[in-house]
């Protein structure tokens, strides 16, 4: 028995590797390029193996994932690459499966029961494991022509049934499938073959996977039109296998490319609507389940019309199409029946089948091209690395080769295995051959040397498209019996010069062929000559090769009469061999030659120097041959194009440098490669050096609106980033320990810690437990760059830390009662508590957005813990609060927690992740004591606050950079996508808490969406919105109905929905009707409890957010007369006082003068108003209905009582309130002045409150208070994060004046009531500052606040919950990371979160609920504008950001864009940036959106030779030009083509240097400086003057003349000829020399003798001589002292000879020192005289 594991499946993924799989017993092991991966073992209770095959389901576009698919009798089991793994119930018995370019091709086992006289659905398609199997759809012409329209096509249950526009299903029994295929090498069309036992023959169908619709559970990629043809084959599937019943069979699958996906024919393939579900659970540990339809063999007839009647509204997904039948018929079907698809070699698609030992090849029409014996194939890439060649196996068991599988074989000479039965599998050029008893591996492929396949390539632009498979099939042959690859060029050479090889029969060229090449002759050498040119420019590709082929084309141009051309390609530097006409064919009966037309034999240095730059054409292309030579019959050979690639870029760079025309041209061409930067290494070293220097001046000239591919070419990154949406910061390559480390955080270091280290990090951990936030590093850099130079951050972090004890001087004796509440330990740790307990909100403020999230793991919540240690003792001593009174500080420690988490972190989060935090249930069998159950109900509370951060820091579709998103949508975060079963899960438990968290949250999440679902969920929680009797049922607190309240406000925030203002307004007025008593209602412990005053505040902020700023503008809601509604609600009385004075008693209540306060008031019958609600709802929508509109009207509805009786009954805080909404409605008359703040307080109160001589009574001064507080709460919401110094100093300057009337001791009654309301007006004004300079972190608002720190027992709850939030805004994010925004929509926000009325106590929500009060973090945005590395994300120092006229360094104040056109940046190491946001709107509003502004940095272009390459190449050159002229009779071939090739790109680069897209500009001179552009032109100059020196003093030889005469007169005997070639190719490289036809057409014209022959041709080898001289003379002169003597010294050595005003300029500036070079280039003089004088105007004003 073989024990050996046995091979059963392989795919050969060009992405991720050769996956293999192997059974061996029970166990299937997969392995990868072969490494082991994972291991399955099916146990004896799972059932029996029958199929093992690999397959690709796509889940991400444009990835598919490779997936190993095991069939068992009823199950299937799917196991992706990346560990995921899936259990399909298989709906039907299984006869075969094949894998399609995505997903599987299932046929069900044939049956013979039919209903309604028609077969159930034979074959089925399973595109993803969260998919139904469908049916597949059989199509013909008409059908398949909607299909290709990208239109929907649906599936009918039988012909006779379909309906207009539906096809049938695919239901015939007689249909077998056998096997499927579709291309490697790029397409999308594959191919099914089946058997049909009716007709007795195989046939061939076109399948076509449509694209699944948008909302379905896999994605399946983009349209792509060309399905249905059958060039567009683009995967190869498995082969085809039967089942596996007793595990004997082998699946073979080859590898696919990584084509563009199968796109969208129609988008169709929607699900079934029926009953049927698939319960979806995807667990990487565990495998899924899925309920399908079962398609039985016998089903009922009721059910089988279900099915049917389903189908008629299935849209199909795989489409089937009759495309190929077998001509003979079969008893049976072969056993070797398979297909395949290979690549013609002009590129096309061949398909490629076998049965019963033919192979028959069908052309893209379905046509046969070739037929021929052989036992087995497979597609293999042997000759080419992108395209597919048939592999044959002989009947002889012999290899052979078919190449493109539309010629004749070949056979393989290799040592390969004897007796081959058939190949297995292939991989790549890999083959596995069975044999006689054990499987061989070898490789089939056929090396070819770059420059011979181009040769040959090339010619496919020659010859016929008959003509060229047989040259491919010879040269094939040849290829495979060279033992060398440097000798595949020679011998090429030879065969298509002779006809046939030696030593190679079967290499031989047909007659046809052979004709071909000498008809075409000028074409061919054409071909040959562009191939040659792109040669000589690669780096590697040696010299020796080019003068084979130079010998050549001059041969071949002999033997085919092309005289002229032959001149031209010795003038180009080839040397012939030694026997130049081996042929015999003389001279005068060769053919004329059309070579006096340029384009017949190109040169790229004769193109780039012969034109002006005016009348200069593009460069020709092998694409021009047809046009040229009239060829029609040609077809280029796939990639044939890419034989002169390098040819076709580089002349398309020069083209566009020598016209300058347009600047971001010149590397578009090289930019649009898919890998630009291997074709420039590939570039010779000048070549690259050209190409560098280009780069890295377009580097400086590049403007946003260049293609991206040049501005990711040139490396201009940040251009790419500043402007493209998809840009991502947090893609940055960068390492995240490096950055860490750079930053302070995690160490990089690997080295061991010292002794000292350890003891520290062992006393850090002994410390007392403090909080653990992992603060992330975008945060820390923030903090870092912004307060490194003190520690005023560390301090915020102390005075706000809620874990760390406080230690006191309070001494405690030994006979001190702890539990004693009038003694100092108890007296002192409960108004700690006021502190400690107010401590959450601030560290949502300052942790906002800054701790790094794992969504893997559970979000920690740290609680408040109140702890003190006196003096004395060495223990912390805690204090235990009662169960209510820690509810709403665990619900704001809760929401700090989840504010805390970066909000671009989360918007990629789960709603799921949600249910990871939710406490665990206690075990109340083990909870004798309970604390188990209170810790519960502290972690609900917790985990409440958590629900509610997670809706608040839910970022907005329209604020994200995916664009703007439909009113429907959501914005991205875990509350935006949870399903309602999941909120409803929330809202059962009943928790008050929760409801509060879970509709608030959801409302902030959804807000301004008018979501429909949310919106449901807010109304079940309104009573008034519910049929009568359903809201005595639900027994809901006012705290949840005024979140459900407040939440439909926001949910339908400026929105101005009329319903929502009814319901508001509706709201209003009930309340203000009736008196209600929750006391009968629920039960006072609810933490979520409040009164109908918080009802009433809630419903007039909803109704101003519904209807914010509309005013009277709109007309929808014109009808409703808001004014007058919410003005008829605001009380008119005075006599409201029973209010004020109960809230100041309660203010007052730990004075010594309280028990006299409330004595005073036992007497008044106040228990009639206590339910009474005021007027506070109806202002607040007043106020914010009009905010900012400044309307008068609705402004003096609010106005004050001018008599000062009328004035001293009004609540102090109705006053405050009341000039609020005032002065929001007057927005934009508010200045941050301290007139226009005195010009707001009533004129009875005009007084300075810290005046010593108090002419105010008690109860003005108090008004006086509040309307302070009030007009400098307003000012700092208009200016809020603005940093405006004015309102901040007018701000601080009350602060002072208030801080000063709360300080003073309260020695009577009255003092105590000014003293509270001057600390409740404090409260305020600490927020007013900071929220002017939000996250700026001032120092001066700092001390401030730092001062109110303290435990004192006049200082109660909401007196620290004000200051510490206050502290929390100026530091808000860590600081300088955020600010506080001041639009119209947060400053109702705001107004809202900070209402300035605060909570007495730990419980109260009377008048304001405490969730409220995080409405902040709906406002924040980011702060700074910010200058960043491209390349590491990390802040660029000392960046200066300039804008207009205005200079500042990063980070800096977002500036407002609306003033700016555009914006420059510069920084040391970077290079500048200049951003015009003028005329780039994308890029205004992408830098509005992001704050963040990207530099790169001033670094070279890797891997590519720089300047000192360049200057060796240059002294290489005029070296190796010395040693020709010194050696020329007896030159080596390869030397004197290296070096004709040196001069002559010489010449060009002189050429390209003076171009003015390389030439310095004003605005870059100093930047030119890095990339040594002046440099590297000199340098090129003065070599070139060298090299023309040389080769004059050569010309002036009397036998260089006499050669160069014979040479023009045709008279070059063959003695002397290879000689004279190289002397005569050298002039013509270095001269401007005429061509022998132009000099002898002068000869005629204008000279008789041979006297005066060489008297006119002297001049052109001596005049230059003299120019020359002067030109060196002119780049050696340099200015030394005045310009006035370097202007004369020019003058004299110029004088010499005529010269080019250009080259004269060039020099001349070049010669000036570095001031007077930069003044003159600025000017953008025009000639000489003008760059002299502005030179000399230089000289004068600087003498002056």
């Amino acid at each position: 028995m073989d024990r050996r594991p046995r091979l059963v499946a392989v795919l050969d993924d060009t992405a991720t590797g050769c996956h293999r799989a192997q059974l061996h017993n029970t166990t299937i092991s997969w392995s990868v390029n072969g490494r082991f991966v994972r291991s399955f073992r099916m146990s004896e209770t799972k059932p029996t193996i029958e199929d093992v095959l690999f397959a690709r389901f796509a889940t991400e576009p444009n990835v598919p994932v490779v997936s190993l698919c095991i069939f068992g009798i009823d199950t299937l089991n799917i196991y992706y690459y990346s560990g995921e793994s899936f259990l399909v119930a298989l709906p039907f018995a299984v006869a075969r499966v094949c894998s399609l370019q995505q997903g599987l091709l299932v046929q069900r086992q044939a049956t013979e029961s039919l209903v309604f006289g028609s077969s159930l659905p034979s074959l089925f398609s399973l595109q993803s494991p969260r998919s139904e199997f469908t049916m597949l759809g059989l199509g013909h012409l008409p059908d398949m022509d909607r299909v290709t329209r990208n239109q929907h096509v649906m599936l009918s249950p039988t012909p006779s049934r379909a309906t207009s526009g539906a096809i049938p299903v695919f239901n015939d029994p007689n249909i077998e499938l056998l096997d499927t295929a579709s291309s490697r090498s790029g397409g999308s069309a594959q191919y099914v073959l089946c058997w049909d036992s009716s007709a007795r023959r195989h046939l061939v169908y076109q399948c076509i996977v449509i694209d699944q619709p948008a909302d379905s559970a896999d994605y399946t990629g983009d349209p792509d039109p060309s399905l249905s043809q059958f060039s567009g084959i683009s995967q190869l599937s498995s082969a085809s296998r039967p089942r596996m019943a007793r595990q004997t069979s082998l699946s073979v699958q080859r590898r696919t490319s990584a084509a563009p996906p199968i796109g969208p024919l129609a988008a169709a393939a929607s699900r079934r609507k029926s009953g049927f579900t698939s319960a979806v659970k995807n667990d990487r540990r565990s495998s899924i389940m899925f309920g399908r339809v079962s398609f039985n063999d016998s089903p009922a007839p009721s059910y089988a019309a279900d099915i049917f009647y389903e189908q008629r509204q299935m849209r199909a997904q795989v489409v089937l199409q009759l495309c190929w039948t077998e001509r003979r018929q079969r008893d049976e079907p072969c056993a070797d029946a398979r297909i395949c698809v290979v690549q013609s070699v002009v590129g096309s698609n061949v398909l490629c089948l076998m049965a019963g030992g033919t192979v028959v090849t069908l052309d893209a029409a379905f046509e046969e091209i070739m037929r021929c014996p052989a036992a087995s194939m497979a597609p293999v890439r042997a000759t080419r690395p992108d395209m597919d060649d048939l592999l044959l196996v002989s009947s002889a068991g012999n290899l052979q080769l078919a190449p493109g599988g539309t010629i004749k074989p070949l056979p393989l000479q290799r040592n390969y295995p004897p007796n081959i039965l058939r190949v297995v599998y292939t991989q790549g050029s890999k083959v596995a051959l069975e044999t006689s008893g054990h499987t061989a591996e070898v490789s089939v492929q056929v090396p070819i040397l770059p420059l011979a396949r181009s040769l040959v390539a090339s010619l496919s632009f020659v010859l016929s498209q008959t003509a060229y498979p047989l040259l491919w099939r010879a040269a094939i042959a040849l290829f495979m019996h060279c033992k060398a690859q440097d000798d595949q060029v020679g011998r090429l050479l030879s065969l298509l010069l002779h006809g046939s090889d030696k030593r190679v029969a079967s290499a031989a060229l047909p007659a046809r062929v052979k004709a071909e090449l000498r008809d075409r002759a000028s074409a061919v050498l054409f071909a040959f000559r562009m191939v040659y040119e792109d040669t000589a420019l690669q780096k590697s590709e040696t010299f020796e090769h080019l003068s084979a082929l130079g010998q050549f084309m001059l041969q071949f141009s002999l033997h085919t009469g092309q005289t002229r051309v032959h001149q031209a390609l010795v003038r180009a530097g080839m040397v012939p061999a030694a026997t130049v006409d081996a042929v015999g064919i003389s001279v005068k009966t060769r053919q004329r030659s059309a070579d006096s037309d340029a384009a017949v034999v190109p040169s790229l240095t004769k193109w780039a120097l012969s034109a002006a730059d005016s009348q200069m054409q593009s460069f020709p292309t092998l694409d021009h041959i047809g046009n040229l030579f009239g060829i029609t019959d040609a077809e280029p050979a796939a990639g044939a194009r890419d034989s002169t690639k390098l040819l076709n870029i580089t002349s398309n760079m020069l083209y566009q440098l020598m016209i300058e025309r347009d600047t971001a041209l010149v590397l578009r061409q090289l930019a649009n490669d898919k890998n630009p930067m291997r074709l420039i290494c590939q570039l010779s070293t000048d070549m690259q050096w050209l190409v560098h220097s280009v780069i890295e001046t377009m580097k400086l000239r590049c403007i946003s609106s260049w293609p991206l591919s040049v501005l990711a070419l040139i490396g201009r990154h940040d251009m790419i980033a500043n402007t493209n949406e998809n840009f991502d910061g947090n893609d940055l390559a960068t390492s995240g320990q490096a950055y860490e480390s750079a930053l302070g955080g995690v160490s990089t270091s690997t080295e061991p810690k010292s002794i000292t280290e350890l003891c520290e990090q062992v006393l850090e951990s002994s410390r007392t437990e403090t909080e653990t936030w992992e603060q992330s590093s975008k945060a820390q850099e923030f903090s870092t760059v912004a307060f490194s130079r003190d520690l005023r951050l560390e301090e915020v972090e102390r005075l706000l830390n809620m874990r760390a004890p406080t230690f006191t001087a309070i001494s405690l004796g030994e006979s001190s009662d702890p539990d004693d509440p009038n003694g100092p330990r108890l007296q002192f740790l409960t108004h700690l508590a006021q502190r400690v307990l107010a401590l959450p909100l601030s560290q949502a403020l300052l942790r906002y957005s800054s701790q790094q999230l794992k969504p893997q793991s559970s979000l920690p919540i740290i609680y408040p813990k109140v702890a003190a240690r006196f003096r004395g003792h060495k223990t912390d001593i805690t204090w235990t609060p009662g169960e209510a009174e820690m509810n709403w500080p665990l619900f704001h420690s809760g929401v700090a927690a989840a504010l805390s988490v970066e909000r671009d972190q989360l918007c990629s989060v789960h709603s799921s992740w949600v249910l990871l935090n939710w406490p665990s249930e206690p075990d109340d069998s083990n909870d004798s004591t309970g604390s188990a159950a209170r810790e519960f109900d502290a972690a609900m509370a917790s985990h409440a606050g958590f629900l509610l951060g997670m809706g608040l820091l839910s970022v907005d579709k329209s604020e994200s950079s995916e664009g703007s998103a439909s009113k429907q949508d959501a914005g991205r975060g875990p509350l935006c996508n949870m399903p309602p079963w999941q909120a409803f899960k929330y809202l059962s438990k009943r928790h008050g808490l929760t409801s509060i968290a879970l509709l608030l949250g959801c409302a902030c999440a959804h807000r301004g969406t008018m979501n429909s679902s949310v919106s449901k969920i807010l109304s079940l929680h309104i009573p008034n919105l519910l049929p009568p009797g359903s809201s005595e049922l639900m027994l809901l607190s006012y705290g949840t109905q005024a979140s459900a309240l407040l939440g439909l406000g926001l949910l339908y925030m400026q929105s101005q929905n009329r319903r929502m203002v009814e319901v508001m307004l509706h709201e209003l007025e009930i309340t203000q009707g009736e008196a209600r008593d929750s006391s009968n209602r629920l039960e006072n412990s609810d933490p979520a409890e409040s009164t109908a005053e918080c009802y009433s505040l809630s419903a007039g902020f909803a109704l101003g957010l519904v209807a914010i700023g509309c005013g009277q503008s709109t007309q929808s809601l014109a009808d409703l007369k808001l004014l007058d509604a919410l003005s008829a609600l605001v009380s008119e009385s005075y006599g409201t006082a029973s209010i004020s004075m109960r809230t100041r008693v309660s203010t007052n209540r730990d004075s010594s003068q309280q028990e006299t306060v409330l004595n005073d008031f036992a007497d008044m019958d106040i228990s009639a108003e206590r339910e009474m609600v005021s007027d506070l709802g109806p202002i607040a929508a007043i106020g914010l209905v009009f905010l900012g509109t400044n309307y008068n009207l609705a402004a003096q509805r609010l106005s004050l009582p001018r008599s000062i009786p009328h004035l001293r009954v009004l609540d102090p805080f109705v006053v405050m309130w009341k000039l609020l909404m005032q002065s929001l409605i007057m927005l934009e008359d508010i200045q941050p002045t301290l007139e226009w703040i005195e010009s707001r307080i009533p004129a009875a109160c005009t007084q300075d409150p810290a005046a010593d001589n108090e002419e105010l009574t008690s109860d003005l001064l108090r008004i006086r208070l509040h309307a302070v507080a009030a007009v400098c709460f307003a000012m700092a919401l208009k200016y809020a994060g603005s940093e405006n110094a004015a309102a901040h100093a007018a701000i601080l300057h009350h602060f002072d004046a208030l801080a000063t009337v709360a300080a003073k001791p309260s020695l009577s009654y009255e003092s105590s009531l000014t003293k509270a309301a001057a600390q409740s007006c404090l409260d305020i004004m600490c927020i007013s500052a900071s929220l002017v300079v939000a996250g700026s972190g001032d120092i001066s608002t700092m001390k401030r606040l730092r001062s109110l720190h303290s435990a004192t027992g006049s200082r109660l709850y909401g007196n620290h919950m004000a200051s510490h939030m206050a502290l929390g805004l100026l530091f808000i994010g860590g600081g300088a990371q955020f600010t506080i925004s001041n639009s119209t929509a947060s400053i109702a926000l705001l107004t809202i979160a900070f209402f300035p009325r605060f909570p007495q106590h730990y419980t109260d929500n009377n008048e304001h609920l405490q969730a409220w009060r995080h409405l902040w973090a709906l406002c924040v945005v980011p702060r700074c504008l910010v200058v960043r590395d491209v390349s590491t994300g990390k802040m660029c120092k000392d960046a200066v950001v300039v804008l207009g006229n205005k200079r500042a360094v990063s980070p800096l104040l977002f500036p407002l864009l609306e003033d700016t056109s555009a914006i420059q940046v510069d920084a040391p190491g970077y290079i500048p940036l200049k951003l015009d946001i003028a005329t780039n709107s994308h890029a205004r509003e992408l830098l509005s959106r992001r704050r963040v502004l990207y530099l790169q940095p001033m670094q070279n272009a890797q891997d590519l030779a720089d300047l000192s390459q360049y200057k060796e190449w240059l002294a290489a050159t005029l070296h190796s030009v010395e040693q020709l002229i010194q050696t020329w009779h007896s030159a080596d071939p390869a030397r004197t083509i290296s070096t004709i090739q040196s001069v002559q790109r010489l010449r060009i680069y002189v050429r390209v240097s003076r171009s003015s897209s390389l030439l310095p500009n004003a605005h870059d001179s100093s930047a030119l400086a890095l990339t040594n552009n002046g440099n590297w032109a000199e340098s090129t100059f003065l070599t070139w003057l060298a090299v023309r020196k040389h080769v004059l003093g050569l010309g002036q030889l009397d036998q260089c003349r006499r050669l160069l005469t014979r040479y023009w007169t045709g008279s070059v005997s063959e003695a002397d000829e290879p000689q004279s070639y190289t002397l005569i190719a050298l002039l013509y490289a270095t001269l401007d020399l005429p061509s022998p036809a132009d000099a002898m057409a002068i000869a005629k014209q204008e000279i008789k003798t041979v006297k005066e022959f060489k008297e006119y041709f002297e001049p052109k080898l001596t005049v230059q001589h003299t120019k020359d001289e002067v030109l060196e003379r002119l780049c050696h002169l340099t200015q030394t002292g005045s310009v006035s003597e370097y202007v004369i010294k020019e003058a004299r050595i110029a004088g010499k000879c005529e010269m080019d005003d250009d080259e004269r300029c060039y020099s001349f500036i070049q010669g000036l020192q570095q001031e007077p070079r930069e003044y003159v280039r600025k000017r953008e003089a025009n000639g000489f005289m003008d760059v002299a004088a502005t030179a000399l105007r230089y000289e004068r004003l600087s003498d002056n």
